[in-house]
């Protein structure tokens, strides 16, 4: 007698060929059907063989900084929507379509990006099957009123211009807000002072809370950190943690005053930068073989291929300062992790 899969258990094998991420294939598990993980599909060969070598640090959103998922349901957002710094930017930044993440020498951007293809929210973008919508741009800081000694004249509340003269009417219940700043005001504060990094923390507070209200209404609101890539002062910890507490304050207080309902997640990319870069469990752990850049041949204006290492995929940066297209992917799983494993009650 002939044996027959169902058309379930078909459709699982195929998934099994896939390198997807641990939460998507939740979205195809079959009742009786062990659910496949990432380590099952492809172990270690998956993002070619980079990794995460560390895990969240879960915690509520209240008290000292951790990583926090307060309300977010990935599986209802249909739209992303960006703002943040070179580590965000898609090499568009009024929203639209972006450009293919492909690397054509001697430029060595893929695409107008800092990196060599899709930066971190193009992948949980493509993993959910939402549309992004990408504000971010290079060397953006949060208020350039704030640091004269910036470079690149782009910031957070510029870009929250574009957006808003958009009108976009997106539904505030499938639509997430993605923010990323702090690096340039780090290092801006260098040379302008470290006084003025608690006032970009709020900064970022009163971005959020204007897209909360009309017209926006915005409910929910995905806030990354590593704003000293594996440095970490005293002024610049503080600025992360008036961030954080400004967010659980904004959900207190939306929900006694209004009734309404704001769902905040924070990822502290900080533990990625850490165990690569401090030795515990150090980059080796991750799959990589250096902490170095790839392409060190680069200019305000650009990066080119010349003199490029030989093997990009296992460098940590691929050029000065920014990840390879495999640590955005290992920042893009360690987001969804938080989302699936830091969830508050």
């Amino acid at each position: 007698m002939k044996s027959f899969l169902s058309p379930a258990i078909l459709g699982l094998s195929f998934l099994s060929s896939l390198s997807l991420p641990e939460h998507v294939l939740a979205f195809f598990s079959v009742p009786g059907v062990p659910t496949l993980r990432p380590a099952t599909l492809s172990g270690r060969d998956r993002n070619n063989g980079i990794h995460l070598a560390v895990s969240p640090v879960c915690g509520p959103l209240s008290g000292n900084v951790s990583d926090v998922n307060a309300g977010i349901d990935i599986k209802r957002i249909k739209t992303i929507v960006a703002f943040g710094d070179s580590y965000t930017d898609g090499g568009r930044d009024d929203g639209g379509p972006l450009a293919p993440p492909v690397v054509v020498p001697p430029d060595a951007e893929a695409g107008g990006r800092s990196t060599d293809g899709k930066v971190w929210i193009e992948d949980i973008a493509e993993d959910i099957g939402a549309t992004l919508k990408d504000y971010a741009q290079s060397g953006a800081c949060t208020d350039l009123s704030m640091w004269p000694s910036a470079i690149k004249k782009v910031d957070f509340l510029g870009q929250m211009q574009t957006f808003l003269n958009q009108s976009n009417h997106l539904d505030p219940d499938t639509t997430l807000y993605a923010i990323f700043f702090g690096i340039n005001d780090y290092e801006d504060s260098k040379t302008d002072g470290t006084a003025n990094l608690q006032a970009a923390a709020k900064v970022i507070l009163n971005q959020i809370s204007i897209l909360a209200s009309p017209p926006t209404n915005a409910r929910s609101f995905l806030v990354t950190d590593v704003y000293g890539r594996g440095t970490h002062t005293p002024e610049g910890d503080a600025m992360v943690q008036t961030i954080f507490s400004g967010l659980a304050e904004l959900r207190a207080n939306a929900s006694a005053s209004s009734k309404t309902k704001l769902n905040f997640a924070f990822a502290e990319f900080a533990r990625i930068w850490d165990g690569v870069l401090d030795g515990d469990p150090g980059y080796k752990a991750f799959g990589y073989v250096s902490t170095d850049a790839c392409i060190v041949d680069c200019t305000i204006e650009e990066c080119t291929t010349d003199d490029m290492c030989d093997d990009p995929d296992h460098y940590f940066y691929y050029i000065p300062g920014h990840p390879s297209k495999e640590g955005h992917r290992i920042m893009a799983d360690y987001v969804q992790e938080v989302l699936q494993r830091c969830v508050e009650e």
